[in-house]
């Protein structure tokens, strides 16, 4: 089965511009908690986090605790800084995933009553709205009520940087709805947004697994996600081997590269010792 080699550059391209996406989201949380680093290098840094992610078993260092380190080798950050600014980071991906979840469902409509999306869709309102109040509370609340406030540094955080972190995370996971498509389309498969967004759902659940990097998890459900919208199996493969060879394998090679170059061997070493460790850190 031959490939369109041109939407596959195309997706290569849109995974690219999302690193750094993620690198200025970042940045900008560094910068509300009082540090600097440059965008290219958190950009770095967060490719470097994801092949260690998909290099070693979650739940030790893991590639949050390399890309914080990274940054904080090549970035005028406190190691406070650089891990709130990360948590924030998180954070504001939390409405752009609930989107994602609503076109998903609006996507298995056939298999599920209008009540029963009315309820997901009224779910997720209510937990962006709590979310929303919650935020509001620990901002406001003093020191002495809890640590909460000082740990991530709510008597500092801006409601502005946040809500730009979460319109360039909406960048980001339409990103991956597009590379998703160009893969698919690289083999003459057209699918609607909310399939897409369903696949891309799928891919974010397989990611959690208890694998490296989803690797299997992933690859599973987006082939089986695929023959259920009509795709055959030669096809669906085709379709996931290309998509995972851009989000799986260009960003451990590429990151690999960048932990080498930029963290060296001690990081490395670091790393290693800490996945494999029998005790949790």
């Amino acid at each position: 089965m031959t490939a369109r080699p041109g939407y596959i550059l195309l997706a290569l391209s849109l995974y690219v511009a999302s690193l750094f996406i993620v690198g200025a989201r970042w940045r900008g949380f560094v910068r509300s908690v009082g540090g600097e680093v440059a965008v290219w290098r958190a950009s770095l840094a967060t490719l470097g986090g994801i092949a260690v992610n998909n290099l070693f078993p979650s739940g030790r260092l893991g590639g949050e605790a390399c890309r914080i380190a990274l940054v904080r080798r090549h970035g005028v950050v406190t190691w406070r800084q650089a891990t709130v600014s990360a948590v924030w980071d998180r954070l504001s991906q939390v409405p752009a995933i609930a989107i994602l979840v609503v076109l998903a469902v609006l996507a298995l409509k056939d298999l599920a009553s209008n009540w029963h999306q009315m309820a997901a869709l009224g779910a997720v309102m209510l937990a962006l709205v709590a979310a929303g109040f919650a935020i509001r509370h620990l901002r406001r609340s003093k020191p002495a009520e809890g640590g909460w406030r000082e740990h991530l540094a709510f008597n500092r955080s801006n409601l502005r940087v946040f809500g730009i972190g979460i319109g360039l995370s909406g960048l980001v996971f339409l990103q991956d709805v597009l590379r998703i498509s160009c893969a698919a389309l690289a083999f003459g498969v057209s699918l609607p947004p909310t399939k897409i967004a369903v696949l891309s759902i799928v891919s974010l659940v397989g990611g959690l697994a208890p694998s490296l990097g989803g690797f299997g998890p992933v690859e599973g459900g987006l082939v089986a996600g695929l023959m259920a919208f009509g795709v055959d199996l030669p096809t669906a493969a085709a379709i996931t081997a290309a998509e995972r060879l851009i989000s799986y394998g260009f960003s451990t090679s590429a990151g690999s590269a960048v932990v080498a170059l930029l963290g060296g061997r001690s990081l490395w070493k670091t790393i290693r010792q800490a996945a494999w460790s029998p005790d949790p850190l």
